[in-house]
């Protein structure tokens, strides 16, 4: 009887550790937090409203690693003088591993809250200093400068029916392994995107100059699109390395023609 009881314990404490086990290993398979938190970055931005008048909404949106991300702030994300959203991100995909010192653009609009038009805006073009964390940026305060249009904006000039921007790529003659890139534009806080083969269209091009036309068909949601408005352009391929693996321009736009043309490479 009692080898029989030990024999029992024995088995019970063998099934006991077995079943442990599997938990344990399903448990790193399903929510494996510490290889997540390594494999993603974020942009956090600190949106200065204190000037804006009783902001109602704010419509929120960033491009960083091949992704575009839209938020927006309403109620009590608006209750103080600083506004706060936070963009995760892949730090890997299909086309592009982020590293230190690639673009990235974030922009802030303003809008009514009874007819979601847009007030004003405010963009920041960032470098991001952490590709596997926290990436804090400011915007709506400061001057304006190269990267930041400083405090929020209006754009009060004549609309812009159905604009086309095109996204230069320059510089890619002689890269080796050249093969997809994707090319980027936004413009009153929507996008417009293209993944294209770089290697057969730099041998179509007589100018070593890639050039990408991205059209903006449709009304935006928060307004028609005007002369005054910012305007972006990115690409993003790991082929475009060892300057960035994500390189980003901005222009605000200056006649009411339906093409617009920015360079998004051309280190």
């Amino acid at each position: 009887m009692y080898k029989l009881q030990v024999n029992n314990r024995v088995l019970f404490s063998l099934l006991f550790f077995s079943v442990a086990l599997v938990l344990f290993s399903s448990s790193m398979i399903v929510f494996p937090n510490q290889a997540i938190a390594a494999e993603k970055f974020t942009v956090v931005a600190k949106i200065n409203i204190k000037k804006l008048n009783n902001p109602q909404k704010l419509k929120v949106v960033a491009y960083s690693n091949g992704e575009n991300k839209t938020k927006y702030l309403t109620g009590n994300d608006l209750k103080s003088n600083t506004a706060t959203v936070s963009f995760q991100f892949n730090q890997k995909n299909d086309l592009v591993t982020a590293v230190h010192r690639d673009e990235y653009f974030v922009c802030a609009y303003d809008l009514n809250a009874q007819t979601n038009e847009m007030k004003s805006y405010s963009c920041i073009e960032g470098n991001l200093e952490n590709p596997t964390g926290k990436n804090p940026v400011k915007i709506g305060s400061g001057p304006v400068i190269t990267l930041s249009t400083g405090p929020f904006k209006q754009a009060n000039g004549a609309e812009i029916k159905n604009p086309t921007i095109v996204v230069w790529i320059e510089n890619l003659a002689g890269k080796k392994h050249l093969k997809d890139i994707k090319a980027v534009a936004m413009i009153k806080g929507e996008f417009r995107s293209k993944i294209i083969d770089a290697r057969k269209l730099l041998e179509k091009s007589k100018d070593n100059i890639i050039k990408v036309p991205l059209l903006f068909d449709k009304t935006p949601e928060i307004g028609s699109i005007k002369k005054g408005d910012l305007f972006f352009a990115c690409v993003s391929a790991n082929v475009l390395k060892p300057v960035e693996g994500t390189e980003c321009e901005h222009r605000v736009t200056s006649h009411t023609g339906p093409i617009h043309n920015l360079v998004a490479r051309h280190d």
